[in-house]
């Protein structure tokens, strides 16, 4: 072999060995960056120009594990919803609070019933009386919070929406633009690694607030695709959805639907974070509001007597005359717990629970306690899919143990979805992870090449010049 055929090997093996440690000081500087993908570049031998047999390296490539990467994008999708669930109800949980802890509207609804229990002891009693509107308009006041509590959740989910469809079109979008540098590349020889696990971050991010189902082609663009079906990447080519938020919302406000490329997919929207918002906002918390308007609906309608001495409030409807409470629309009303108050005119006039419409009536406390002790019919509503009759305390410790027990499912399915979510993040990290001992491991014996490969050069050098010498 002439000293220029094993110099042309050195080099190419020096050349070689150092890209390879380039490649392995990449990986060991990000092994804890998140979403990285270990980085391998192949070797392959070589005929010199001199006709040695040299080494020369390939393009740099990532180690994944598309199915892997598959069912972490699925569980993405689903630990998101589940947690965005899980957040909801148990603020909703808080909010109602839980029978019998002295913050619940039933609590409130015990303590209104006691105390007109009182008055009809002593219904001439003023203290009494003026008791009986105090705990009342604690009562109301308390359904009156409550109501606007859920409709402050519903504002929530609706600004959530809002930020989250714009992530998902920023989302999508990155990942086109991707999809354009990674097929330039490709189609001239370079690597691709990086901007692979840029987009692949990118998909997550996409699966987290919504289901989708990708694959790649042979140009090296990733075509992605929704739960419904819907083409949301392709090339770079890239979907856009829409939602316009309402801002303050109430009961009976009109909320926008999620669209794609102004097609209305609410429907098709299931799973992810967007997923479980809408769920919420359209249904869940509804649900709940239906069934305060039926408690609030038959507590008005315990409060009706015909000796009452009370008027129409005036405020809402002009049904209040002879009712302890006031401001229901009973007729159309899909709110009434936002509205329900005391009767104004008894709270101006608290003896009326004793002066009836002719003269002096101590029934009429007495009655009206019975009214809201007695069993009473509630039409179905929420998640209450049938009518029943109850008494108006047990209907309003079902609607707050459902909550909790809703609230409590929801905290379990987010502790399992969340660690199933972990074990397979451990599995793709176990799989196209750094892992650093085995990374310092080939390092030495790159170096070693390295050093190996410098000496060879240098002893030809050595030997060229001693030829020098001898002319």
């Amino acid at each position: 072999m002439g000293l220029s055929v094993a110099l042309q090997d050195a080099i190419t093996g020096l050349r070689a060995t150092q890209n390879q440690i380039q490649v392995i000081s990449g990986n060991v500087a990000n092994a804890q960056t998140a979403g990285y993908s270990r980085q391998t570049l192949s070797q392959t031998s070589i005929t010199t120009p001199a006709g040695g047999v040299g080494v020369n390296t390939g393009i740099i490539k990532r180690v994944t594990d598309q199915l892997l990467t598959s069912n972490l994008s699925k569980q993405s999708s689903t630990a998101s919803a589940a947690s965005t669930a899980n957040d909801y109800l148990n603020q909703l949980q808080s909010l109602l609070g839980q029978v019998g802890a002295g913050t619940s509207f039933t609590d409130s609804f015990n303590t209104f019933v006691g105390s007109m229990q009182t008055l009809a002891a002593t219904p001439e009693d003023p203290v009494a009386q003026s008791a009986v509107v105090s705990a009342g308009q604690q009562l109301t006041q308390q359904l009156n919070d409550f109501s606007a509590g859920i409709q402050t959740l519903r504002t929530s989910t609706d600004t959530d929406l809002g930020s989250s469809v714009s992530t998902l079109n920023a989302s999508l979008q990155t990942i086109g633009t991707l999809n354009s540098s990674i097929e330039r590349l490709q189609a001239t020889g370079q690597s691709t690694a990086t901007l692979e696990d840029q987009r692949d971050q990118a998909l997550n991010q996409v699966a987290q607030l919504t289901g989708v189902t990708s694959y790649t082609r042979a140009d090296g663009t990733m075509m992605v695709y929704s739960a419904g079906g819907q083409s949301l990447v392709d090339g770079s080519t890239v979907a856009s959805f829409g939602y316009t938020q309402a801002g303050t919302v109430t009961a009976g406000t009109p909320l926008s639907p999620v669209t794609l490329n102004g097609v209305d997919v609410t429907s098709t929207m299931t799973t992810g974070k967007v997923g479980a918002l809408l769920q919420l906002r359209n249904t869940a918390l509804p649900a709940v509001t239906a069934e305060l308007n039926r408690f609030a609906n038959n507590l008005y309608a315990a409060g009706n007597f015909a000796n009452l001495n009370t008027t129409n409030s005036g405020t809402n409807t002009t049904n209040d005359a002879h009712n302890i409470f006031g401001n229901v629309n009973i007729t159309t009303g899909i709110d009434n717990a936002s509205t329900i108050e005391m009767n104004p005119s008894l709270v101006q006039n608290p003896t009326l629970l004793y002066n009836g419409t002719s003269g002096v009536d101590p029934s009429i406390s007495a009655t009206i306690m019975n009214n809201l002790n007695g069993n009473a019919s509630f039409a179905a509503a929420g998640n209450f899919t049938t009518s029943t009759t109850t008494t108006l305390s047990n209907y309003g410790a079902q609607i707050i143990g459902q909550i909790s027990t809703a609230a409590a499912a929801a905290t379990q399915n987010n502790t399992y979805q969340s660690q199933l979510q972990t074990s397979i993040q451990s599995q793709v990290q176990a799989n196209s992870g750094v892992n650093l001992d085995q990374e310092l491991g080939n390092l030495s014996i790159y170096q070693n090449a390295y050093g190996a490969s410098a000496r060879v050069i240098s002893t030809i050098q050595s030997m060229y010049q001693a030829l020098m010498a001898i002319n």
